[in-house]
């Protein structure tokens, strides 16, 4: 088998859409062995994904491996572990009006043939992990990587046609001409991960065909460092999650807003903290990051010079290898021009951090608020005063405190943005709920039908009337809810029986409503 050639894009979507019309991948069996394939194919094939991202963006062999090698591995195997419950309908309680019943449930069907667009910044784990979503909901899907990091594509692509089912599952890789191809086909859902400029692109060709859509983002995503956290550790924490990937990171904390009090001692901690990590000069360390390519290297360098005068630490670069040094700016407490600075009116998606000082948290959220909603956001503080206010008068799609992005390797809870930073979310079981559709499904049987009979159909006599009106009060529902909610499930149908012969009873007076 081979990768999927631009010009064959139609013909492959058509040859998708008839595979799953087969209903193969509804199959358990058919879900666990490519879930499993996924897994051979992530262990053997480690090195040779390792290589490409190296080739793309300099990251480290073991890098290349925690940041997401191992997050899809983790994300296989905690659907694998889980699947056959997620598939199992869902028992849900029946509403009184439609009592007698056998029962109400939630049935996951699959989507269809769904359409991934990975991104560059991590190619592996933004085009692999949300096909073990995908796969694990009994979707057939399209892949397309991110573009600009060609080596990690092509290896997937080898990598898929060797271990996975390619009639269920097949990769293209290409740049914007082929997004536009694959755009103009019609998918049951697409999920992108990219920029917010290109997601509007995605979002109205998906408008075309009535496409539902995941859009994960970026933005933004602010960090604050308030008086009362533990300084040493919040840098070396905030660093790891700001300079990973040279700072191409869509989760990065992107601006930092530090309490005044401790801002000159949070600023040299910094600069100690660079120099720990990567030594004096990050050129030379293993684990320090390339800018992915020339035109990225000059966007953010005009960052640098459009602030140089508030540079703390750090500016100097190397455009032959597509470097730029960890560079710290300090603007001091001026919020006006800190949020006027070219650094500050877009996301940085490189090794910059500029910070502000603060006197109130106050000043912290009317800043925040200001802006986009972000995809993240971050707090440091042992206050728990400051961090309820933080986290309930700012709004972003997840938060982590005292800590920056590790939110996002916990498949327990959803990882997305909201507005300008996304829709939807996955991971974990939201992973699967993102590519299913969750169908409410009510059965009825045909016995007990005289109250029925006798009130539900017209013609309407104004006792018809009189007692629908009342059977049908909140407060009937209301009751009907804790109750249901009191008792076990293989006890309800009891409990409905004998609220079904109380309406019986109550059938049986017409004369006296």
């Amino acid at each position: 088998n081979k990768m999927i050639e631009p010009e064959q894009i139609p013909e492959a979507c058509a040859e998708l859409r008839a595979e799953f019309n087969t209903e193969k991948t509804v199959s358990l069996g058919w879900r666990k062995g490519q879930l499993k394939a996924l897994l051979t194919l992530l262990k053997e094939g480690r090195e040779e994904l390792c290589r490409g991202m190296n080739a793309d963006v300099n990251r480290s062999m073991f890098e290349g491996y925690m940041t997401e090698i191992n997050m899809v591995e983790n994300e296989c195997y905690h659907a694998l572990q889980h699947l056959e419950s997620w598939m199992s309908p869902e028992r849900k309680n029946t509403n009184l009006f439609n009592v007698p019943s056998p029962g109400s449930y939630i049935y996951n069907d699959p989507y269809g043939v769904v359409l991934i667009m990975g991104a560059w910044n991590y190619n592996v784990v933004l085009t692999l992990g949300p096909l073990v979503g995908a796969i694990a909901g009994g979707n057939c899907v399209m892949l397309k990587p991110g573009a600009y990091a060609a080596e990690s594509g092509l290896a997937m692509g080898r990598l898929i046609t060797k271990y996975m089912d390619t009639s269920c599952i097949k990769l293209v890789c290409g740049n914007r001409v082929v997004n536009a191809a694959c755009l103009e086909q019609k998918w049951d859902l697409i999920f992108f991960t990219g920029s917010p400029s290109v997601g509007k692109l995605v979002a109205h060709a998906a408008a075309d065909h009535l496409t539902p859509i995941v859009l994960e983002l970026g933005g933004k995503s602010p960090c604050i460092v308030d008086k009362t956290a533990d300084l040493t550790v919040s840098v070396k924490r905030i660093l790891h999650g700001a300079l990973l990937n040279s700072g191409q990171t869509c989760v990065r904390p992107d601006f930092f807003l530090v309490n005044e009090e401790i801002a000159d001692a949070f600023l040299k901690e910094l600069k100690t903290q660079i120099i720990n990590f990567y030594g004096k000069d990050a050129q030379k360390s293993e684990w320090y990051g390339r800018i992915i390519n020339d035109n990225s290297f000059k966007r953010v360098m005009n960052l640098v010079e459009g602030s140089r005068d508030k540079l703390y630490y750090g500016g100097n670069s190397d455009a032959s290898d597509k470097y730029i040094e960890p560079t710290v700016f300090d603007f001091g407490h001026d919020f006006k021009a800190f949020g006027e600075a070219p650094v500050m009116l877009e996301e940085v998606f490189g090794p910059l951090l500029p910070v502000c000082r603060y006197s109130s948290i106050e000043e912290c959220i009317e800043f925040i608020r200001a802006g986009e909603k972000p995809l993240a956001l971050y707090c440091f503080t042992t206050d728990a005063t400051i961090r309820e206010e933080v986290l309930n008068r700012t709004y972003s799609g997840g938060a982590v405190i005292n800590d920056c992005c590790v939110h996002l390797s916990n498949g327990d809870i959803p990882f997305g943005g909201v507005g300008n930073s996304g829709m939807g979310n996955y991971h974990g079981k939201f992973s699967y709920d993102t590519f299913t559709h969750q169908k409410g499904v009510m059965h009825r049987g045909f016995m007990f039908n005289q109250m029925e009979d006798a009130l539900r159909y017209p013609p309407y006599e104004q006792w018809n009337q009189s007692a629908l009106g009342i059977l049908q009060m909140p407060i009937w529902s209301y009751l009907w809810d804790k109750a249901m909610s009191a008792v076990e499930v293989k006890n309800g149908a009891l409990l409905a029986m004998a609220l079904y012969i109380a309406k019986l009873k109550l059938q049986k007076r017409p004369s006296r409503i």
